[in-house]
């Protein structure tokens, strides 16, 4: 009895908390990102809001504040699914990629180094992407110091690698490289074999498995599979060590016990192997998934649930999410991992929920 009271009480102690705050977005705030788009040394946000096809940007101060920037939004184009930011005209700036949903098309849009963005000239950008785009991944795949870009082409099995001219455009219809069976939602990039290019990983949904695709350093890339449990969704890359984490996509679930987020060890070759699964009991609709420094966060889109894991132990906040968008990093310099969440339900107002790690 005595060790199980003690049991317990390390989980409370050891489950991470939370202080929270919430800030404006726009209309059906969707995908979210971290990152310094002012040259102040301080992260900032930037969520792209879905109903409103706009782009929201708050800038931090470092200590955990964040107001607008300056400017009217700027326009996302239709349905923005998914962005990523990188310098794709060779500025100094960053700018952001987003891929437009239900239609074949990327936009890019140039940041000014003061938190505001405008569309590229000829931006949008046609992918031969069937049916349409869904995620995409931002690097320098084919070796020549200009941005590409990788989106899904689910319907062929398949992602398109679009080259970049380092002017803000990008050369389509892009280049096809085969994946697993139904690349649905997401494709992340890293350097998973640390040998200084930018490789690529896909969520199969239809084979139960993830495709790690391996750069040449020419835009080619060498292609393997890993079980990444059944329906595999949405996949988080831990940038520190190359790890994977993805979750399921429950609509296809039949047996509970199958709700799991999936961890693949790399082993820094480019291999994965699987480590201990965690549960996701009680999440409904498993939509998307953060991971850094061996910190994992999982929103559940249906129940409005957070699922936070560290070091194998869960924490469950309640937070609006609804179908929305989910970033995680230290974002008032204090060495610990925060939270920002979009709030894109029906019962809230639309805003991003901040959670800062105590």
């Amino acid at each position: 009895m005595k060790l199980a009271f003690l049991f317990v009480a390390w989980l409370l102690f050891a489950a991470p908390s939370f202080d929270r705050i919430t800030v404006p977005a726009g209309n059906g705030p969707g995908s979210v990102a971290i990152a310094d788009v002012n040259h102040d040394g301080h992260p900032d946000i930037v969520a792209v809001n879905m109903d409103s096809r706009t782009l929201t940007v708050l800038l931090g101060d470092g200590r955990g504040h964040f107001h607008a920037a300056p400017g009217p939004p700027c326009p996302t184009g239709q349905s923005p699914n998914d962005l990523a930011f990188g310098d794709f005209n060779g500025d100094g700036n960053i700018d952001i990629a987003i891929a437009n949903t239900e239609v074949p098309l990327i936009t890019i849009l140039l940041g000014d180094g003061k938190g505001g963005f405008r569309p590229s000239e000829h931006s949008p950008f046609t992918v031969d992407s069937h049916p349409h785009v869904h995620g995409l991944a931002v690097a320098d795949f084919t070796g020549d110091a200009k941005l590409d870009v990788v989106t899904d082409d689910w319907g062929r099995n398949q992602v398109r690698l679009l080259a970049g001219d380092g002017a803000g455009n990008l050369i389509g219809p892009g280049k096809p490289f085969a994946t697993g069976k139904r690349p649905y939602q997401r494709v992340r990039t890293a350097d998973f074999n640390r040998d200084g290019k930018p490789d690529l990983v896909t969520t199969n949904l239809d084979d139960n498995t993830v495709s790690i695709l391996l750069n040449d350093g020419k835009g080619g890339f060498h292609s393997a599979a890993y079980p990444a449990g059944v329906f595999p969704w949405a996949v988080a890359v831990d940038e520190h060590n190359g790890d994977l984490a993805v979750i399921p996509y429950d609509r296809d679930i039949r047996d509970p016990k199958q709700l799991l987020v999936t961890v693949l060890i790399n082993d820094g070759e480019g291999s994965f192997r699987a480590a201990k699964p965690l549960s996701l009991a009680g999440c409904r609709g498993p939509d998307r998934i953060a991971s850094s420094e061996g910190v994992i966060a999982v929103t559940c889109a249906s129940n409005s649930k957070l699922f936070v894991f560290e070091g194998g132990t869960a924490s469950v906040l309640d937070v609006p999410t609804g179908w929305s968008g989910l970033a995680i990093g230290d974002l008032n310099g204090d060495g610990k991992i925060d939270i920002v969440v979009a709030n894109n339900t029906q019962d809230t107002p639309h805003g991003l929920t901040i959670l800062f790690g105590k």
